[in-house]
C-alpha cells in the first residue's frame, strides 16, 4: 500500500466508533481524513485522540447557498434525488425547503473538494443522514468509492462492506468459500423492551445533551434540539399508554402473514425503504392482497415501542383482516408459524429463510439471493409474489451456500455505535476490525481494483 487516503465520516456515537478504527489503521500506515456534521464535541474527541484538525471537514462552516446547478450534478451521481434525501431525514425534512436544498448544495460542493484536494480514495460512512447521501454522491463525482460497513446479522457478530447508500452491493474479496451447515437450532433473542421517561440514562443523557446545547458544541444538522428532545420523550411515553399493547393477542388464531414494523424513523426504513415508508399504507395493502381467511399480524418493534403515533394501531385494528399482536410477543414463533413474512427491509425476512418460511421485501438488500426472499416493487404485485412466498420449499443446500458465501465475505467484529454496543470501541474489537478495513484498503489499492 502506498499512500492511500481514506476519510470517516462521522454522526452520534458512531463518530467514537469510527475514531477508533480510524487511530489504529493510522499505526497501520493509512492517512485518515474525516468529514464531520459539525458538533464542536465530537470533532474534539478526534482532536483530543491526536487527529490534526486540518484534516478535519467541518460541514458547519459551509456556503449553504443555493445552487441549481450543483444540485443536479449531484443527482448525476446518486440513485436518490434531493428531494429523496430531504424526505429521508428526520431532521432535515423539517427544515424550509429552500435551506434544506441549500444545505445539500454545501455539502456536495465541500465533500467534492475535500476529496479531491486531500486525494482521498475511500470514505467509510454510515448512510442515514441526508448529508451521508450528498456525500456518496460526492464520492461518485470525485472518484473515491463511498463504503459502509454494516452488520450482516447472520451469522451473528459479523459485518460486510457495502458500497454506496444501500445494502445491496455487498463488496465481495473473491475469497475462499468453504461449506458451512445451515445451524439446526436457529432463534433470535427477545430482549424485552420497556420505555421509561424517567430513568437514569435518559435523565443523564438528556442533561449531557442540554449542556452541549448551552455551551454551543453539539449543533449540527444531525443533532435534535432540547426542546425536540423533550418532546419525543413525552410523546414515546403517551404513546406507550395509549396504544394498548398490553392487551394485544401474542399469536393469531387464524392462518396470517407476519408483518413486523421497522422502527420510525430508521435508516432501514426512510433510506431502504424510500417509496414504502409509511408502513401504514404497505398495511393496508398487504391487507387488501390476502385471500379470505386471512390476516396480516402487524407487531410493533420492541425497540420502538412510543415512537409510532398510538392512532396507527387503532387505525390497522379497523381492517377486516388486520390483527395487532403484542410487540412483547416471541417474534421467532411467529415467523415459524407465518405463512409468510412481510417487510420493507427487515432483517425477519432474513431469518424466515433459515425455518423455510417465504418473505416479501420492498427494498434491495442482500438477503434477496435467497430462493425465499422476493422483491416487491410495485403495490400491484404485491397479491402475486405473497402467493409465491407462500409456495415456497425449503432449500437447504441454498442456505448453506448463501451462508458460506456471507462469512467468507464478512467479518468478525462489532461496528456498531458505542452507545449501541460498547464492545466496539473496546481496544481488541477495534484492533480486529481495523483489519478487515485495511482488508479493504489493500483491496482498492492493488493496481488492478479501479476506484
Amino acid at each position: 500500500m502506498n499512500s492511500f487516503r481514506v476519510a470517516f465520516t462521522g454522526s452520534h456515537s458512531r463518530s467514537v466508533t469510527f475514531a477508533h478504527i480510524a487511530k489504529n489503521l493510522t499505526e497501520q500506515g493509512a492517512d485518515v481524513y474525516f468529514i464531520m456534521p459539525g458538533a464542536k464535541y465530537r470533532i474534539k474527541y478526534l482532536t483530543d485522540m491526536g487527529f490534526d484538525r486540518g484534516r478535519i471537514l467541518d460541514l458547519a462552516e459551509i456556503d449553504r447557498s443555493y445552487d441549481a446547478d450543483a444540485l443536479c450534478a449531484m443527482e448525476k451521481f446518486s440513485r436518490v434525488t434531493a428531494a429523496h434525501m430531504i424526505m429521508s431525514d428526520r431532521l432535515l425534512s423539517k427544515k424550509r425547503v429552500k435551506g434544506a436544498y441549500g444545505y445539500l448544495c454545501g455539502v456536495f460542493k465541500s465533500v467534492s473538494k475535500f476529496i479531491t484536494d486531500n486525494k482521498i480514495d475511500i470514505v467509510f460512512s454510515e448512510a442515514t443522514w441526508a448529508y451521508e447521501l450528498a456525500a456518496c454522491s460526492a464520492c461518485e463525482y470525485a472518484g473515491a468509492k463511498f463504503i459502509v460497513p454494516h452488520s450482516v446479522r447472520i451469522p451473528e457478530g459479523r459485518f460486510g462492506f457495502f458500497s454506496g447508500i444501500f445494502q445491496d452491493k455487498l463488496i465481495r474479496l473473491n475469497r475462499a468459500e468453504k461449506s458451512l451447515p445451515v445451524p439446526a437450532e436457529f432463534s433470535v433473542p427477545q430482549v424485552p423492551f420497556q420505555y421509561k421517561l424517567f430513568s437514569n440514562r435518559n435523565f443523564y443523557g438528556f442533561f449531557r445533551h442540554l449542556g452541549r446545547f448551552l455551551n454551543k458544541t453539539a449543533k449540527d444538522e444531525t443533532e435534535q434540539s432540547v426542546f425536540g428532545l423533550t418532546a419525543e420523550r413525552v410523546k414515546r411515553a403517551v404513546n406507550i399508554k395509549m396504544s394498548g399493547f398490553d392487551a394485544m393477542q401474542t399469536m393469531p388464531e387464524a392462518d396470517f402473514v407476519y408483518m413486523p414494523l421497522h422502527v420510525s424513523p430508521e435508516a432501514s426504513l426512510d433510506i431502504l425503504g424510500g417509496f414504502w415508508q409509511n408502513q401504514l399504507e404497505l398495511v393496508r395493502s398487504v391487507a387488501r392482497s390476502l385471500p379470505h381467511g386471512m390476516v396480516v399480524a402487524v407487531r410493533e418493534h420492541p425497540a420502538g415501542l412510543g415512537c409510532r403515533h398510538f392512532s396507527f394501531f387503532r387505525e390497522t385494528a379497523k381492517l377486516p383482516n388486520v390483527v395487532n399482536i403484542s410487540p412483547y410477543a416471541d417474534g421467532m414463533e411467529l415467523i415459524k408459524n407465518a405463512k409468510a413474512v412481510v417487510s420493507v427491509s427487515g432483517t425477519a425476512c432474513y431469518e424466515a429463510a433459515f425455518v423455510g418460511v417465504g418473505s416479501v421485501v420492498f427494498s434491495d438488500v442482500f438477503f434477496c439471493d435467497l430462493p425465499t426472499v422476493f422483491r416487491c416493487r410495485s403495490v400491484e404485485d404485491i397479491r402475486n409474489i405473497l402467493a409465491e412466498a407462500m409456495s415456497v420449499k425449503y432449500d437447504e443446500h441454498a442456505l448453506a451456500e448463501f451462508l458460506a458465501d456471507i462469512t467468507a465475505n464478512s467479518y468478525a467484529g462489532c461496528v456498531d455505535s458505542a452507545d449501541m454496543n460498547p464492545l466496539a470501541i473496546e481496544k481488541e474489537n477495534a484492533r480486529v476490525v481495523s483489519q478487515a478495513f485495511m482488508d479493504i484498503i489493500e483491496y482498492y489499492s492493488s493496481s488492478e481494483k479501479s476506484l
